[in-house]
């Protein structure tokens, strides 16, 4: 009883109102057209005004060179032929009517995938009866954005999103953007590989089309720890490791296989940046010239490393050993020690000679090699350094 009490008086005040919403309608649409400039002279224009919010940024595609997020916009207008007299509707202040019935400002969001001549959709224009209308259309979009990836995994980004009219000039309309009380960015949702720092706005004037445009200028920078870890780290490591290569002893035999190895390592990462950077050739990423100079230097390793060892197994003759001072010959008697020597004299050493010429030579190249790569590596890091400061 108490509930029939309570929702009864509840559902008169409800269906009262939709009657004098019904009503307005009526009255408001009788002979109202929405292809027609809601003004009652046609010479004046209609200003309108725009706020844009970014609410979630869902994916930076650095190689298409796009931006997907969900945003709004608030888009506000004066329509002179949809007012109306309080009094005469009990009070009634506001209603909702479905947009395609009211005239809608012709404002597109430019460069976008989906969303080519609108802002997308919402059902419903907010009407006073003084005549403000409030429309806040919202969907998913995709806008095309130029990104400069060349110091990867330390680059700051800017995304530019145009909103302006698709085919209006500013004879029948003209838009204007709505000042911002706070800064936009903080208004964006958290987002774990990117840090957005500002969302501002810039009003432009086109002579050419007659037509107003808002740029909207959303900066943010990327989180580096995770790359720093898992992709600037290794990509050292390794390069240390190639300066490396010529410590390894050439009788080993896991020279060659050791330089097959950090070649085969460099070139898996060239692989994951070609399929997460962005195919121009305007901007290189840093990292990735490091990368390719490093496996060049691999290349160049591995080169003379075949060279030294196949110097090395070409050398068939026997090295022959001098005797010393302490071995038996001196304690032979003296005719003995002299047919000794005679012997050793008569004997061919040329095969001592250049068998001992071939090591200093091969220890030499496997010197210079080893401090040549090191050399490289500290003017390669330096350089990238440099790049990365400036």
């Amino acid at each position: 009883m108490v509930a029939v009490t309570f929702l009864l008086p509840l559902y008169l005040v409800l269906s009262r109102l939709g009657v004098l919403t019904f009503s307005i309608e009526n009255q408001l649409f009788d002979h109202y057209s929405s292809s027609k400039k809601p003004r009652i002279n046609q010479s004046d224009l209609v200003e309108v005004n725009i706020y844009m919010t970014i609410q979630t940024v869902l994916d930076v595609d650095e190689r298409f060179q796009s931006i997907s997020f969900y945003g709004w916009f608030k888009v506000q207008w004066q329509d002179e032929f949809l007012t109306w007299d309080e009094t005469e509707f009990h009070g009634v202040r506001r209603i909702k009517v479905p947009y395609h019935k009211v005239w809608i400002p012709d404002i597109a969001l430019y460069y976008s995938e989906k969303h080519i001549h609108d802002l997308g959709v919402h059902p419903f224009v907010t009407v006073t009866s003084a005549g403000h209308m409030t429309w806040f259309p919202g969907a998913k979009y995709t806008v095309q954005c130029h990104m400069n990836v060349k110091k990867f995994p330390f680059d700051e980004q800017k995304c530019s999103m145009v909103v302006g009219a698709w085919q209006t000039t500013d004879w029948m309309q003209k838009i204007v953007p709505r000042a911002r009380s706070k800064n936009g960015a903080k208004e964006i949702a958290e987002n774990g590989e990117w840090e957005f720092q500002s969302f501002t706005y810039e009003e432009t004037y086109d002579p050419e089309f007659n037509l107003t445009k808002i740029i909207y200028t959303l900066r943010f920078r990327r989180r580096y720890r995770y790359f720093l870890l898992c992709t600037i780290m290794p990509i050292v490591i390794l390069a240390v490791l190639n300066s490396l290569t010529f410590l390894i002893p050439v009788e080993s035999g896991e020279r060659i296989q050791y330089c097959l190895t950090l070649f085969l390592t460099f070139t898996v990462f060239l692989t994951l940046f070609d399929q997460t950077m962005p195919r121009n050739s305007t901007d290189v990423p840093f990292i990735t010239v490091f990368v390719t100079f490093h496996l060049f230097l691999c290349v160049i390793s591995t080169v003379v490393s075949i060279v030294t060892i196949s110097i090395q197994l070409k050398s068939d003759e026997v090295t022959r050993v001098v005797p010393s001072e302490n071995s038996d010959v001196l304690r032979m008697d003296h005719d003995q020690r002299d047919q000794c020597q005679e012997y050793w004299k008569s004997s061919p050493r040329k095969t001592f000679s250049r068998s001992n010429c071939k090591e200093v030579i091969l220890n030499k190249i496997d010197t210079f090699m080893l401090v040549t790569n090191f050399i490289l590596l500290g003017i390669s890091a330096f350089i990238l350094t440099i790049f990365y400061l400036s």
